[in-house]
């Protein structure tokens, strides 16, 4: 487990990350979600010991991360880097040596990794003859081959394609399974909500809200009921708002209930309603207001 406490990072009149606290847990994918500048890239560099905290620890498995017990991490930076005329295969084996793999076992892995995300063929290419969703790949490949204790992806998703981000995250989940924990920030909202098993919502440095999607949406459920007219809905809205706050929007009222039954009730309390039903939120209809 890797575990954040109380992390706070400024750099003369700008603070990064206040009071930042979540855990990341082994065998399981954290998704860091926010807007672009909420502190995400500042986050994975302070884990990575690339940047001082000035409050707040960092830790694995319980014990304080010191000055080289990042060796084995896996990092990828948003700044995406490479060596253009190196040749792909080349490349991983490279970089999963520089962690101390032998040669045998960092080809081995370069090989099955780059099966896997669908660049066989492209294993005896110069970097620089890919497109730029086969490079994003190949980041990814050259991160997982020397097998990291722990994952840390900034803005991993960037330059993928829906077909690839499914190969990505394949990958990332056969690893967090083994055992390591997994982190990646994203602002691709349905993404993170899609395949994160735990989610971290950073805004202006702060954390909003942390736990699995449905922790996040919370026990009240949302409804939607539909009128004749938009008269009929603002006609019903002084009704429904005894119990609920409802907003309307044309001809149709959204309302939060504790369940199906208790919507129910509060529907047949007013008049002309033409159908109701559930409101499906999704992780930015969440936090589009905090963030």
């Amino acid at each position: 487990m890797l575990e954040v406490k109380g992390l706070t990072v400024s750099h003369g009149r700008k603070t990064y990350l206040k009071d930042v606290s979540f855990t990341a847990d082994a065998a399981r994918l954290t998704g860091v979600v926010g807007l672009r500048g909420s502190g995400k890239t500042e986050l994975v560099r302070t884990i990575m010991g690339l940047i001082d905290a000035d409050e707040g620890t960092i830790e694995l498995a319980g014990t304080q991360l010191g000055y080289g017990d990042r060796q084995n991490f896996g990092y990828l930076p948003s700044e995406r880097g490479g060596y253009p005329r190196m040749k792909v295969l080349e490349q991983i084996v490279y970089l999963a040596r520089l962690h101390g793999m032998t040669l045998g076992a960092a080809e081995k892995n370069a090989v099955t990794l780059l099966s896997r995300l669908d660049l066989a063929d492209r294993a005896y290419a110069q970097l620089s003859h890919l497109s730029g969703s086969e490079v994003a790949r190949v980041d990814i490949a050259a991160v997982l081959a020397a097998d990291p204790d722990v994952v840390l992806l900034d803005e991993p998703f960037d330059g993928l394609d829906a077909e690839s981000a499914d190969a990505v995250f394949g990958l990332l989940r056969d690893h967090a399974e083994s055992g390591v924990p997994v982190l990646f920030t994203t602002d691709k909202w349905r993404l993170a909500q899609e395949h994160a098993d735990d989610l971290v919502v950073l805004s202006h440095g702060r954390v909003a809200a942390h736990g699995t999607f449905g922790d996040l949406q919370g026990d009240e459920k949302h409804f939607t009921a539909r009128f004749a007219d938009p008269a009929a809905a603002e006609a019903a809205r002084g009704r429904i708002d005894e119990a609920a706050e409802p907003v309307a929007n044309e001809n149709e009222v959204t309302f939060t209930a504790a369940d199906h039954d208790a919507a129910a009730a509060i529907v047949r309390s007013v008049e002309g309603v033409h159908a109701f039903g559930p409101l499906n939120r999704d992780l930015a209809d969440l936090f589009k207001e905090s963030v």
